[in-house]
């Protein structure tokens, strides 16, 4: 039994160092661990109830926990087009607009992949004009 709860807890440690577990999911996964405890010592009316809700709570907080998580992929796609258009975040939406113009103006038209960085260019532009609306609303 302890060899099994020390198993437990290093791969609790793993999912808290490797990001895939965050710690508001601590303790949804103890009433679980707990209830799974008390039902192997023979408190089946406590222990089977525990496991159940501590299931339901983890599962409802890792999918609100998921829709977050998209946020840190969306500000590496801020960052990404903020540089590629050299604007800082504290840049309007007048700003942006200024320097984009300015980037396809400067366009070499000899070269090949002229389309492509213009393409790339306004999808930059038009992520961070997206991003100022929403944060206006």
């Amino acid at each position: 039994m302890a060899l099994l709860l020390l198993l437990v807890a290093a791969g609790i440690g793993w999912g808290l160092w490797s990001g895939k577990l965050m710690p508001k999911q601590l303790l949804p996964l103890a009433l679980v661990i707990a209830g799974a405890v008390l039902s192997l010592r023979g408190a089946w009316l406590l222990g089977l109830p525990a496991i159940g809700v501590g299931i339901f709570w983890f599962r409802g907080m890792t999918l609100r926990l998921s829709k977050l998580r998209k946020i840190p992929s969306n500000e590496y796609e801020l960052a990404a087009a903020r540089w590629m258009l050299g604007v800082s975040p504290e840049d309007g939406a007048e700003k942006i607009k200024e320097r984009h113009k300015e980037l396809v103006a400067k366009q070499d038209s000899a070269s090949g992949d002229e389309e492509e960085r213009k393409r790339k260019l306004n999808e930059a532009r038009d992520l961070l004009l997206d991003d100022l609306k929403r944060k206006k609303r």
